[in-house]
């Protein structure tokens, strides 16, 4: 027996068994699904003790020296302390500067004080002045400049200030990254199913360019709800890509409304009047919790493996702040 460490939490792992399993048996709540260090969605971070060998297989090289591991394949050979990725990971950044993509969403661009390894997709929490807000990545360029998709919240803590107020310059406190929405290029071939509500587009955004820039000749399905017209944004941007990438739909539609181009319909039946069947499709789905929920039930019913389903549900709140 061996002690591993999570949390605070100390537990016992017999030999030979994998860290994740260890941790669900003294039921910790970790996310898992392929058990075949292929997903992602047990990565833990390794805060201290050795780490196992053929557990990092795969990971980017930045990803290896942060300590990051599959736990479904973690083996820990003496006393090994894990934390969930992003925690004591604190970043300062800089407002660069502010765009509006439409009347209620604007692109906000900030700039870290050090390159780390942060991908499209994923998102990071913002700390401001003891308040604490998660946004999505819709781009990251050279490890540094975040591109970010926020949407104004009347009476909203954060992001009044980021769409009418943050001036170029103005410090923020960066957390992350978390969460799994990422383009990872093992099967280019592979259909792709892109979709999401709001802002959720914006992860979205950044797992199609992610896909687009790595060559990815599958069929790509990028599938953009709101409940009227006024809530779409980056239409003409996402025709253009679409015209311009020939193995691209895309397909904006509102719940009520519907004016040109677009479908009308809840987003979900929108989904499943195109794609009745999605065996061996890739899934990426972002936006409201319900939507997400109602889809992901739906798209695995469908034919979709578990393993191919990434979520980023919006909710709201925040991770514990910065101790």
């Amino acid at each position: 027996m061996t002690e591993l460490t999570y949390q605070g939490r100390t537990h016992e792992v017999a030999e030979g068994q994998t860290a994740l399993d260890a941790l669900l048996a003294a039921g910790e709540a970790i996310p898992n699904a392929c058990l075949a260090g292929a997903c992602g969605s047990c990565l833990l971070r390794v805060r201290s003790g050795e780490i196992p060998p053929g557990c990092q297989g795969g990971l980017r090289e930045a990803w290896k020296a942060l300590g990051y591991v599959y736990t479904c394949q973690c083996r820990p050979r003496g006393p090994l302390t894990l934390e969930p990725i992003g925690e004591g990971l604190w970043l300062d950044a800089a407002v660069v500067g502010r765009e509006p993509l439409s009347a209620s969403v604007t692109r906000v661009v900030l700039r870290l004080a050090e390159p780390t390894d942060l991908m499209p997709g994923q998102y990071v929490t913002l700390h401001r002045g003891g308040v604490a807000r998660s946004f999505s990545l819709a781009s990251v360029t050279d490890g540094a400049l975040l591109e970010l998709h926020v949407r104004r919240l009347p009476g909203g803590a954060m992001s009044p200030y980021l769409c009418d107020e943050a001036a170029p310059g103005e410090p923020l406190v960066v957390q992350g990254p978390f969460g799994q929405c990422v383009y990872m290029p093992d099967r280019p071939e592979q259909p792709l199913l892109l979709a999401g509500t709001g802002t959720g587009l914006a992860p979205l955004w950044g797992v199609l360019h992610d896909a687009l820039a790595a060559g990815h000749d599958g069929p790509i399905h990028l599938f953009h709800g709101a409940l009227e017209p006024g809530g779409l944004y980056l239409v003409d941007e996402l025709r253009g890509l679409a015209a311009r990438h020939p193995n691209l739909r895309y397909v904006p539609s509102v719940v009520s409304g519907a004016t040109g181009e677009m479908e009308e319909g809840p987003l979900d039946a929108v989904v499943m009047r195109h794609l009745p069947k999605t065996n061996g499709v890739r899934v990426f789905l972002c936006g409201a919790p319900e939507l997400v929920a109602l889809l992901k039930r739906k798209v695995f019913l469908a034919g979709a493996a578990l393993a191919d389903i990434a979520s980023d549900p919006f909710v709201s709140g925040a991770p514990p702040a910065k101790p």
